[in-house]
């Protein structure tokens, strides 16, 4: 029962540091404010039409900010735009602008340290099942023993030993190791659902044609003491044109 009382305490703190988060776009001279899919979004028209937007109205503390990009190309050129064209500001000081192949390479070393722990954990039971088949006996005997002439003897004595069930250890050792199969494939499963969102979601660099839209997930780092209000600055370059964009970002008190 204490120990049940413990986890349940450490689950209760944990979820307590956990704060909800807003990002909320500022609308600046010449830019417009709209609503996609619910969430409160700025564009700049210039002659690239640029829209930047929270992923959603709130997120976790424990999540990293993500944003949604769109590009309007209103030039005669095709350019170029990926995460290399945005700049990131908190507080003033430069912050971090995850490409997608930084993300990807992460979701690949998450697959890579998921796969040794399985791999350990799987080794720990193939030894625990090999000795499966192992069964430890011991016990005391008692007995009487009696002479031609009726005289009785009492006698005392222990015994202990090891006995072996083949079929045991091998039925033992065959569900460890499908349950260690089950956990790669799991592993493998899930790393690639989370490059497959990768791939339909996240901005990559793309040749924008002319009147051509492209956008897409741009992810940064955690913004630091993030219970505090902070004011982001995003530079978005576009048709050789610089966007700036205001966002406040705070707790949400609850």
């Amino acid at each position: 029962m204490n120990k049940f009382i413990v986890v349940l305490v450490s689950c209760v703190l944990m979820q307590g540091c956990a704060s909800t988060l807003k990002i909320d776009p500022q609308p600046l001279d010449g830019q417009q404010e709209i609503y996609q899919e619910g969430v409160e979004a700025v564009i700049s028209p210039k002659n690239a039409l640029v829209a930047i937007r929270p992923s959603t109205n709130t997120y976790s503390s424990e999540d990293r900010p993500t944003f949604v990009v769109s590009v309007l190309n209103g030039t005669e050129s095709s350019f170029n735009f990926s995460t290399e064209d945005i700049q990131v500001f908190v507080d003033g000081a430069p912050h971090k602008v995850f490409t997608y192949d930084e993300l990807v390479a992460e979701v690949k070393r998450r697959q890579t340290w998921a796969a040794v722990a399985a791999a350990l954990n799987g080794a720990a039971q193939s030894m625990n099942a090999a000795n499966a088949g192992y069964s430890y006996h011991s016990g005391t005997t008692n007995a009487y023993a009696y002479d031609n002439y009726g005289n009785s003897a009492y006698g005392y004595g222990s015994y202990s030993g090891y006995t072996y069930n083949a079929a045991a250890a091998q039925q033992a050792q065959a569900t460890a190791n499908a349950q260690t199969q089950a956990n790669m494939q799991a592993i493998k499963n899930q790393t690639e659902q989370s490059l497959n969102s990768l791939s339909s979601t996240m901005l990559k660099k793309t040749t924008v044609s002319p009147q051509s839209w492209h956008g897409g997930y741009v992810t940064i780092a955690k913004i630091p003491n993030s219970a505090q209000l902070h004011e982001i600055k995003v530079v978005i370059s576009a048709a050789g044109e610089n966007h700036e964009f205001l966002l406040q970002h705070f707790k949400v008190e609850q």
